[in-house]
């Protein structure tokens, strides 16, 4: 979701600017950059994955004046090559879709907090409750983590986008929302199929450049 910079105050934006810049920063300081280059194959999907994740964004549709939404994809990024990983590469896709379309960076912040930090860190939090609480089974994980993270991905940015868009005053904004609702529900099964789809498939024929599956868990029998 992206936000005119304009309709976006300074005592919002520089908080979410401090935010954001020191994430960032701290997900690039602690990946395993080592792992990654090791590993040709994880490479190329990570590449693959920021390029699609580009092409995706650009198929933006805007909502209300000033705002555009668009299907994100950073469900199936997040547990293919892990949670540090897509909040670096996430960020720099999301700098250049607001350059290719002509929106200010001053908006990066806010559609950073709802495009990127959420939906992944949603993704990733899902995967481990589900490990957490023993759920083994191989489609909990292709279809609860992959299917599901991506509905829940879409909940939850619709969720913050009206708080969001209370604090900042745009009362008109919440009541046009919640008067279309259904178009909520109209983006949350796409999403989660298209996530679905990729964790499913890059599971079962390339498991190894899935960082958050680990198949002596889901497919040993064996207890503990």
């Amino acid at each position: 979701m992206i936000v005119s910079a304009h309709l976006i105050p300074f005592w919002l934006n520089l908080p979410l600017c401090l935010v954001m810049l020191g994430c960032v920063a701290g997900a690039v300081r602690k990946a395993d950059w080592s792992a990654l280059r090791a590993v040709p194959a994880r490479q190329h999907v990570l590449l693959a994955g920021l390029l699609g994740l580009l092409l995706l964004w650009l198929l933006t549709l805007k909502v209300i004046d000033g705002v555009w939404i668009h299907l994100l994809g950073v469900t199936s990024l997040t547990l293919i090559v892990g949670w540090r990983f897509t909040i670096v590469g996430a960020t720099l896709v999301l700098l250049a879709q607001l350059w290719l379309q002509s929106h200010s960076l001053f908006g990066a912040p806010l559609a950073w907090l709802l495009t990127v930090f959420l939906p992944a860190t949603t993704s990733r939090l899902l995967a481990y409750l589900l490990r957490r609480y023993g759920f083994r089974n191989l489609f909990v994980f292709m279809l609860g983590a992959g299917f599901g993270g991506g509905l829940l991905s879409v909940l939850l940015q619709a969720l913050a986008g009206l708080l969001i868009f209370g604090l900042i005053g745009q009362a008109e904004w919440v009541a046009r929302a919640l008067a279309n609702w259904p178009l909520i529900a109209l983006l949350m099964f796409p999403e989660g199929f298209i996530n679905g789809m990729l964790v499913t498939a890059l599971t079962v024929f390339y498991p190894e450049v899935v960082k958050t599956f680990d198949d002596a868990f889901y497919l040993d029998d064996r207890e503990g």
